[in-house]
């Protein structure tokens, strides 16, 4: 892999990796994890079948979806998670 490529993937990489930690820390710090599970269905219900932020030649790109919607995919179920209580779980 060519070193510009590798420090473009490791960029994005560690983007999505804070974004992650962020999004997990809004979730526990959420006074209502199970509405904010609730309005983030709602929002994927509502969202369009493109990428409408990412460039145009690549907008349409299923590809693209797919990488989308298997992230989407990753993250609820981690909202789920941290959302949903465990009976018997103590945070």
């Amino acid at each position: 892999m060519e070193r510009s490529t590798e420090e473009a993937l490791c960029c994005l990489q560690a983007q999505l990796h804070v974004h992650r930690l962020a999004l997990q820390a809004f979730v526990r710090a959420h006074p209502d994890p199970g509405r904010l599970l609730a309005v983030w269905k709602k929002v994927l219900e509502q969202s369009p079948p493109y990428v409408p932020l990412a460039p145009a030649d690549v907008r349409h790109s299923e590809l693209l979806r797919e990488q989308c919607r298997a992230y989407t995919e990753d993250w609820t179920a981690e909202l789920v998670e941290l959302a949903v209580p465990v009976p018997g779980d103590e945070v």
